[in-house]
């Protein structure tokens, strides 16, 4: 323990993963950093969870919550750490997901290295429900980002990582493979992110760039799960549309970028809805559920945006023509 004197608080959100959740919580106490505090919460599952729970809490003795009633949202738990979290980092451990060894001695060394960084993640493997390798985020990176500075370790000041790269989508694939400081994780979580079922941890990671450096390494040492019962899976097309509005709004705010701009950086997204199953009627419906508030302020800067840049309205006919011959 003197070897790992800054303690890292552990948060396990647990919900229907009673197939994945041994695992996950062996990874976390099968740690080569030894000081930590886990605490465990169960969101009111209705798999066999709580029993497996239960018999590692009897047998390991860490902290286990049981919801009595379901919360709504995976973000629930993150609020609950604010209050409990005793140690210097944090650590948001998917409760389906798997941690190599050395995973938080690599993660909290970077941290104490840098005095202004607040965040540091890595690289994982992508495995499906029975643990067999699928791929590598650098295959999101690559394919999705067209990009080749994650194939290396780096680190970059929170701001403009938030204003060239979190603003254009969620740079951490993973947040199983993050940690935080314990005080920036703390400034960093706002209660509208519990309005958001897919999106909150994207908008999450923007508010704590704003809070100083992010260090990446590129080596894997988080294993990323897909699998059918995943939260991103069971939200609705027009929800999900919804979130990804209302979050880039949100980054767009936190990055400072002029409202002239606003246009331009939506556009991306605005003609993704083309190609969508749902009627503008059903995301419209969406996002007023998610914040009438916003939805409203998105309307009336988008409209000013586009004024200012009437080329996006020529890529959106061009892409509304192309989207009707595509559904044909």
């Amino acid at each position: 323990m003197n070897n790992f004197p800054d303690k890292v608080t552990v948060i396990v959100p647990s919900y229907n993963h009673a197939k994945y959740i041994r695992q996950r919580i062996e990874s976390i106490l099968k740690q080569t950093y030894s000081n930590i505090e886990l605490i465990v919460i169960d969101d009111e599952s209705e798999d066999s969870s709580i029993e497996v729970i239960t018999e590692l809490k009897n047998k390991y003795g860490f902290k286990y919550i049981q919801r009595v009633k379901n919360s709504g949202t995976p973000f629930s738990a993150w609020e609950d750490v604010c209050k409990l979290a005793s140690g210097k980092y944090i650590w948001v451990c998917e409760s389906d997901d798997i941690a190599a060894p050395k995973f938080l001695e690599t993660a909290v060394t970077s941290l104490a290295s840098d005095l202004r960084a607040v965040m540091f993640y890595c690289s994982s493997i992508i495995i499906d429900e029975n643990g067999k390798e699928m791929g590598h985020t650098d295959n999101y990176f690559h394919d999705i980002w067209k990009e080749s500075r994650w194939d290396t370790n780096f680190t970059s000041d929170g701001k403009s990582e938030l204003k060239n790269f979190q603003l254009r989508g969620q740079t951490v694939p993973n947040m199983s493979s993050a940690l935080f400081t314990a005080n920036t994780f703390r400034k960093s979580f706002k209660p509208f992110i519990k309005r958001l079922r897919l999106t909150g941890d994207w908008l999450f990671v923007g508010e704590v760039m704003k809070c100083g450096r992010i260090i990446f390494h590129h080596t894997a040492l988080s294993y990323f799960r897909e699998h059918e019962v995943t939260s991103r899976v069971r939200v609705k097309s027009a929800r999900s549309q919804a979130e990804f509005i209302i979050t880039k709004y949100h980054l767009f705010r936190l990055s400072g970028l002029p409202v002239s701009s606003l246009a331009p950086i939506m556009s991306s997204d605005v003609i993704r809805f083309l190609y969508e199953p749902d009627s503008w009627f059903d995301v419209l419906k969406s996002l007023l559920q998610v914040s009438w508030f916003d939805t409203i302020k998105v309307v009336l800067l988008l409209l000013y945006s586009t004024s200012k840049n009437t080329a996006c309205i020529t890529k959106f006919k061009e892409r509304y023509k192309h989207s009707k011959e595509f559904t044909r």
